[in-house]
């Protein structure tokens, strides 16, 4: 099998440089073909064995942060017991962490892990080539489900046939670009949209998008420009409020009493920077201890989702 796998990757790396010879579309389309494909080098950690295609698919990109994985599959488990699904999570080359640990919290739960590590969208667009069910949910690694709306966007997608994608709108404090979706949580019609997270999605302008600065580690952003360049109506948005939890926030459906996920942002990056250092002006130390709380308060079933103070959309 590995042999077969190494003559399939040798032979498409040959037809990407026969293909184009622009060195960012080359690597783009090899990443895509190795998600495809099955040719990324790893392990299966965790196998989900259950027969037949479930009703949704949650994928889960993993890095270094097993705590917080471990309470985002909790919160599927808890409020997804009315549907039938699967759980897919790549963890993207991280050092001691006991993946296999996770067996216990879901039957329902696949894990594999990459050997060397391949980048969040690259993360993605594996998980989603993998997802056998016609819904996929695509959810952050510290983002945590509130409640279960699963009938009522069900409804929005039979009620709307342009609509391809439900998500939050992304309104980070850094970025702002309101148009977009971010993916703390995005559910995706599979069926009606053929999603490919990378660059270039399409030729010409990106709608509403040019005064957002895209890095190379969102690409993803290139999928929703094209979808509002299908059909503007193709995005539904969920708002969101910030919490008492530092940069936690809740995006809820309609009404802010209609909690649907939460949010951590910037959970990674409390945990590699000092004590002393800042993110958007607040003290890294604050910001730890806030984010810190919220898994502590989630365990006690005390958990503070009171707002704080709008997102606003910039």
């Amino acid at each position: 099998m590995a042999l077969l796998r190494s003559l399939i990757s040798a032979l498409l790396r040959k037809a990407t440089l026969l293909f184009t010879r622009d060195p960012i579309t080359r690597y783009d389309l090899w990443r895509e073909w190795k998600g495809r494909f099955h040719l990324v080098d790893g392990t299966w950690i965790l196998r989900n064995t259950r027969p037949g295609r479930p009703q949704f698919s949650f994928l889960v990109a993993h890095k270094d942060c097993i705590g917080f994985l471990e309470v985002c599959i909790q919160g599927i488990v808890r409020h997804a017991g009315s549907i039938d699904y699967e759980i897919l999570v790549v963890d993207d080359a991280s050092e001691t962490v006991d993946l296999a640990g996770l067996g216990r919290l879901s039957d329902r739960l696949s894990v594999y892990q990459f050997r060397e590590c391949g980048g969040h969208p690259c993360a993605l667009q594996w998980l989603y080539y993998r997802a056998r069910a016609p819904h996929v949910v695509i959810l952050d690694q510290d983002a945590v489900l509130l409640s279960n709306h699963w009938h009522r966007f069900l409804a929005e997608f039979q009620r709307r046939p342009e609509l391809l994608m439900i998500g939050v709108r992304d309104q980070c404090r850094l970025r702002r670009s309101p148009q977009m979706l971010h993916p703390s949580f995005i559910l995706l019609n599979k069926d009606r949209c053929e999603a490919r997270l990378r660059p270039p999605f399409f030729f010409g302008p990106k709608p509403g998008a040019e005064k957002y600065q895209f890095g190379p580690e969102e690409p993803y952003y290139a999928l929703f420009c094209k979808a509002l360049l299908l059909n503007a109506g193709s995005l539904h948005y969920l708002e969101q409020y910030q919490t008492r939890y530092g940069f936690g926030t809740v995006a809820y459906l309609d009404q802010p009493d209609q909690p649907v996920i939460y949010h951590q942002w910037y959970s990674g990056r409390v945990h590699t920077l000092q004590d002393d250092q800042t993110i958007d002006g607040f003290p890294v130390r604050t910001l730890r201890e806030a984010t810190q709380r919220f898994p502590q308060d989630q365990k006690a079933g005390a958990i503070d989702l009171s707002p704080v103070t709008p997102v606003s959309a910039g």
